[in-house]
């Protein structure tokens, strides 16, 4: 039979299959299922054999609920890696690539000369992938041609153009 169970009488206040077929993110979608059920008098033991969770899970979801109500089980942000430059210094940091972007003679910078910068001006130590990750966030994501040679001349190359056979 297992230990009864403590549920707030909160539970009678939502509708928790309405709620799963309204949530936007899968996790929410399961805790509002595993409530619906709840709410249907089934115990964890069969809930979490219907949902494919550990029932310790479905226990720690009902203590999430009593303890701050519905609120408990949705999506809470901040999860994953967080970044390195924080937001407030991206446009910033989208100024200095572009200035290093023009003051750079011949060719143009590279990944390298970016993580260097980060290093040096925003004391952000991070890896070469992370500073690409930036660039995109920052939209700096570009392919270019071939670099110009800083003595170029462009009138030569065009003349040359004109009267080379094809």
């Amino acid at each position: 039979m297992g230990r009864k169970r403590i549920v707030s009488e909160e539970i009678h206040n939502f509708n928790f299959e309405k709620l799963s077929k309204n949530a936007s993110h899968p996790r929410e979608r399961l805790r509002f299922l595993a409530f619906a059920h709840i709410k249907d008098g089934k115990s964890n033991i069969e809930i979490s054999k219907m949902l494919k969770v550990n029932r310790m899970t479905i226990t720690d979801w009902l203590k999430k609920f009593n303890i701050e109500g519905v609120k408990g089980l949705k999506e809470k942000s901040g999860r994953g890696a967080h970044r390195k430059l924080p937001e407030s210094e991206e446009e910033a940091f989208k100024k200095a690539v572009l200035e290093l972007q023009d003051k750079k003679t011949g060719g143009r910078i590279k990944g390298r000369d970016i993580l260097q910068l980060m290093e040096e001006k925003f004391s952000v130590k991070c890896t070469l992938q992370s500073v690409y990750n930036t660039l995109h966030r920052v939209e700096l994501v570009w392919v270019s041609g071939r670099s110009k040679h800083p003595k170029v001349d462009f009138e030569a190359q065009e003349a040359f153009k004109k009267t080379s056979s094809k």
